[in-house]
């Protein structure tokens, strides 16, 4: 009996000391039944007594974005065409044992849909401040409403704005809205609160765009037909930018570094410093800055070449160039999606021609919202909202 006495608590040591693979506690997809083309985050949470985890994944379909192997998830971008695809997660423990998950997903192909009816929507803005967003409609009942790929639903912001900017402001998601006709300006927290900021920012006429600055997070760039204004939230100061040099402002976009402006004479490149000098001359009612040219993939590099786009003399031109084809009906707007294509309106350029989505003939889209998430989103000339 001694000798079996030590045996088995050496079994019962070996056992106790066994390394189990990690176990998975949860996991979700953003979309499980995205369209083509639209990008999914994925999520897969893991434990285990030996850490840290390492999360490998793979996809039989689609393109993944590059990943953080200690981070549990990764982004995911649909194929071209509608397929089953399955996006596998791998745990690894730091004894290597390893445990898997894979997510099936069913890829449809793109539709045109109204999202909301006509005479309904006032505004369009693109959610900037987040990875995988879609956008902001101020209703002309008083509503703020978030939609993506699969949500519409009313927020705590509310007001019916001509135009208006969502951004990080006090440490929390705010909105900066302007109404249809006038120049008041008023920001929401997300708590609901409004405050009215600024009621002579614009001094007179009509307010067509808002812009939080790159560089100082306090300025807010205000683009009128009486000019481009400006507004210090800390001081609660105003003033005029380049004023004998811009008579109208018509559009701002946020860039990697800068925000741009469309104006009466020209693009501007608002870098802080005192030039009145334009990046391109001309009449131009739009911008866009994307950072690497190219058609089938959008490459944000640190050192890549800006390439800005513009609408000038009713032409959507690159770098000051008019493009060497134009749209069948050029519209003050642009956007880029997730894989480079340039948006106007409902045309969009693939880098040799303009495409339209089907479903949408015969209407007339004034502005178009290209997502985060890679969904398109129509505002139209009656009022109503596409989703494609």
């Amino acid at each position: 009996m001694r000798r079996v006495i030590p045996w088995c608590l050496l079994a019962l040591f070996f056992c106790g000391c066994t390394s189990s693979a990690p176990s998975i506690i949860d996991v979700s997809a953003s979309d499980s039944s995205p369209v083509t083309r639209q990008k999914v985050l994925f999520q897969v949470w893991g434990m285990s007594d030996n850490t840290p985890m390492r999360y490998s994944w793979h996809a039989d379909g689609g393109d993944l974005l590059e990943w953080n192997e200690y981070d549990p998830y990764a982004y995911w971008i649909a194929p071209g065409e509608a397929a089953i695809c399955k996006i596998t997660c791998t745990i690894t423990d730091d004894e290597d044992n390893s445990t898997v998950h894979v997510f099936e997903i069913q890829v449809s192909e793109r539709s045109a849909e109204t999202v909301l009816a006509e005479n309904t929507v006032a505004s369009l803005e693109k959610q900037h401040v987040s990875l995988l967003g879609g956008a902001w409609v101020s209703t002309e009942n008083g509503e703020v409403r978030y939609v993506s790929s699969s949500r519409n639903e009313a927020t705590t912001w509310t007001g019916t704005f001509g135009t208006m900017h969502v951004d990080m402001y006090n440490l929390s998601y705010s909105l900066w809205g302007a109404p249809p006709i006038g120049n008041e300006i008023s920001v929401q927290s997300t708590s609901g609160e409004s405050i009215l900021v600024c009621e002579e920012c614009a001094a007179d006429g009509t307010i067509h765009d808002l812009a939080i600055d790159v560089l100082d997070s306090y300025l807010l760039w205000i683009a009128t037909d009486s000019g481009l204004h400006w507004y210090n939230s800390t001081s609660n100061t105003h003033g005029t930018y380049e004023e004998e040099a811009i008579s109208e402002a018509y559009a701002l976009f946020t860039g990697r570094d800068f925000v741009y402006a469309a104006t009466s004479s020209g693009i501007f490149t608002l870098d802080g410093e005192d030039d009145d000098t334009p990046t391109y001359t001309g009449n131009s009612c739009a911008v866009l800055e994307i950072v690497g040219d190219d058609a089938t993939t959008l490459q944000i590099e640190p050192d890549s070449e800006k390439t800005i786009w513009h609408i000038t003399g009713g032409s959507v031109c690159r770098n000051g160039a008019a493009l060497p084809t134009q749209p069948p009906v050029v519209r003050c707007s642009l956007d880029v999606d997730l894989d480079g294509n340039i948006w106007c309106g409902k045309y969009c350029w693939d880098g040799s021609s303009w495409q339209q989505p089907e479903g949408i003939d015969g209407t007339d889209v004034v502005k178009s919202v290209a997502s985060n998430e890679g969904i398109i989103f129509f505002q139209t000339a009656s009022g109503a909202l596409l989703r494609w």
